[in-house]
């Protein structure tokens, strides 16, 4: 298994594809065209119309093939605690609306990660849902011993990417990492939480409609769409167990260790907090580069909070002024030749980041003072919500930073009693 930059799978990806008749697409936007998502989380959502055959690919091509920005939030108080979560992502994919199904899929699947990734063939692991036979005889027939193959339930192999729309099962497929980096269990196989068994690359079989009422409805066509995480499987092909070590996110960590002073992997606190501002300074440069602007409601508030979450992660690594032109500078040069919006619209991307690094810096010194006064008096381990109210309405110090720095000190927040203020 030979190192792999990010820049070289990626182009690696697209290229295999579009050999195998893939139209190369442009990633979408991070605004979707579409009311029922707030932000792009997945390479499907800009074939939606073609799923439904509301829009025709060209005939002269069996699907298409794109690498995809993404962003999803989800799951943010996590995003540096593990190696695995993210708030910006790239999905490299590709999608079929009726032309090719799932036997070309999982040649194609094994082809490209035996052939092109040179993967050991007995490190990777498939999954599939619970009543899909014909996908476990598919993988048989290309040579994967049946031990490697383990049914799922919906909740891991039945994929939608909203609550409607075009879904459908799933075959996901892993990669052993080894059992040093697993939990030690004699049961352990895919889909057990510990860090073991990796999955890389969802294939979907993308039959139904999703309703508002909860039914499937049979699609016109049999589709396929699949993802494969960039991060993730960079991190396989560069010998690492952690997405933040790979080429283009260690990049990112480099820069706050040089502006910071710092060390990486010598204090916990200070990794995490390292990881969070590389992290979300690229979620802030895209959401921006995208026409999202910071707001108190929808995209813009999560644009907001993920700054924000940034600049308090840099006051704790000892910078009070702004800082995170220097990460937008880096992300550009390591991805402008891939997203030009980046460059076009870098100007603004600073500007905006840079009036909102003000702002909320002197929020932040304010508010701190207030916290830490409050914290010192503090009898229990709860803050009551009238002083994380008044936090939030004097200070603008947002209730979702009120409660990380309080759980880094043990202390709960009453966030009952904080609603309670708010809708007084």
């Amino acid at each position: 298994m030979k190192y792999m930059t990010t820049a070289e799978i990626r182009e690696k990806y697209l290229k295999f594809f579009e050999e195998k008749g893939c139209k190369r697409m442009p990633s979408s936007s991070l605004i979707p065209d579409d009311p029922s998502l707030l932000l792009t989380s997945a390479g499907m959502v800009q074939f939606k119309p073609y799923f439904l055959h509301v829009k025709e690919l060209d005939p002269a091509y069996v699907g298409t093939t794109t690498v995809q920005k993404c962003v999803r939030t989800n799951d943010i108080d996590i995003i540096g605690t593990t190696g695995r979560h993210l708030s910006f992502f790239e999905m490299l994919g590709n999608f079929s609306f009726g032309k090719y199904f799932k036997k070309e899929m999982c040649a194609w699947a094994l082809e490209f990660s035996t052939q092109v990734l040179e993967l050991p063939a007995e490190r990777l692991y498939f999954t599939v849902f619970e009543d899909d036979d014909e996908t476990i005889e598919i993988w048989k027939n290309l040579g994967v011993p049946e031990d490697h193959i383990s049914k799922l339930g919906e909740d891991d192999n039945f994929w939608r990417a909203g609550p409607t729309g075009p879904c459908g099962p799933c075959s996901e497929i892993y990669f052993d990492q080894g059992p040093e980096v697993g939990c030690g269990k004699p049961d352990c196989k895919p889909g057990c939480d510990c860090d073991r068994f990796l999955e890389y690359w969802n294939c979907v079989f993308t039959q139904f409609d999703g309703q508002e009422d909860g039914t499937l409805a049979p699609l016109k066509t049999k589709n396929i769409d699949t993802g494969m995480g960039l991060e993730r499987i960079a991190a396989i092909m560069q010998g690492v167990t952690n997405n933040y070590d790979t080429d283009v996110l260690r990049g990112l960590v480099a820069v706050g260790e040089r502006l910071f002073g710092k060390t990486y992997k010598t204090d916990d606190a200070t990794d995490l907090s390292l990881r969070i501002v590389a992290d979300h300074s690229r979620s802030v440069t895209f959401m921006i580069a995208d026409g999202i602007l910071p707001s108190n409601e929808g995209r813009g508030y999560v644009l907001r909070r993920l700054l924000r979450r940034a600049v308090m992660h840099g006051h704790k690594l000892g910078i009070e002024g702004p800082f995170l032109s220097h990460y937008i500078e880096q992300i550009v040069n390591e991805m402008g030749h891939v997203y030009p919006e980046i460059v076009e619209n870098r100007e603004l991307v600073e500007r905006v980041v840079a009036s909102e690094e003000e702002r909320f810096g002197a929020t932040l010194r304010q508010g701190q003072a207030f916290l830490d006064e409050a914290l010192s008096k503090l009898e229990g381990d709860t803050l009551s919500g009238k002083e994380a109210f008044t936090l939030h309405d004097t200070y603008g110090f947002p209730v979702e930073v009120t409660e990380e720095i309080c759980a880094e000190r043990g202390i709960k927040v009453d966030t009952a009693e904080f609603e309670a203020c708010m809708e007084e």
